[in-house]
Formats: C-alpha cells, structure tokens, sequence
C-alpha cells in the first residue's frame, strides 16, 4: 500500500462513516484497495456523486475539491 495516498484514504473513510451500512459495506473495500490509480479515482469520485449530501453537512463541492487535492497531492510525491 503507497504511503503517500494515506490522507486521501483517511478522509474517504471519514466520508465512508457519513454512509448507510449497505454503502459503507460497497465503499469501503474501494477505499482500502485504492492502489492510486486514476481510473480507481474516478470511480471513487463518480461513487461520492452517488452518495449526494451524506458526504457533507455543508457543500458537498468543497469535499469534492478536498478529495481531489488530496490525490493531486499525493501524486506530485512521485
């Protein structure tokens, strides 16, 4: 597991808590398996479109652009 995408994991399972025990049992695998890959991010993200306002008591906008710095960042790390 890359070291370098631990915050952007930590924060999933943060959003992943917000979710119905149905959607924590689908998402959470996604999470813990995510290897960096772009084409698991854009799953995850399409996935949190999915899930609407139970990702956030606020916009649901700034997590979207919260996730996405945070694997932004990790892959500048290369």
């Amino acid at each position: 597991m890359d070291d370098r995408f631990e915050p952007l994991r930590n924060r999933l399972r943060e959003i992943r808590d917000r979710l119905d025990p149905d959607e924590k049992a689908y998402f959470g695998p996604l999470i813990e398996n995510f290897s960096g890959g772009t084409s698991e991010f854009q799953r995850i993200m399409r996935d949190l479109g999915k899930f609407g306002a139970k990702i956030s008591d606020g916009s649901k906008f700034e997590v979207y652009r919260q996730v996405q710095h945070l694997f932004e960042d990790a892959n500048r790390k290369k």
